[in-house]
């Protein structure tokens, strides 16, 4: 459990710099979107299509 723990944290961590580094140089979100040719229907069908592995993941260890 401590693992999962720290794990946790060193996310958070890593979400508060970056965002951090945005604000510093001035970098929103849809700029990063628009630099890597990305649109928020892909990253919407990616999670989607994460969500699913995972739950097969799941589904195929019980």
């Amino acid at each position: 459990m401590k693992n999962k723990e720290g794990g946790f944290l060193k996310l958070i961590i890593v979400i508060i710099v970056a965002l951090l580094l945005m604000k510093y140089f001035n970098i929103t979100f849809t700029e990063i979107l628009n630099y890597f040719n990305l649109t928020l229907t892909e990253i919407i069908g990616w999670l989607k299509q994460a969500l699913n592995w995972f739950k097969d993941l799941f589904n195929s260890v019980k």
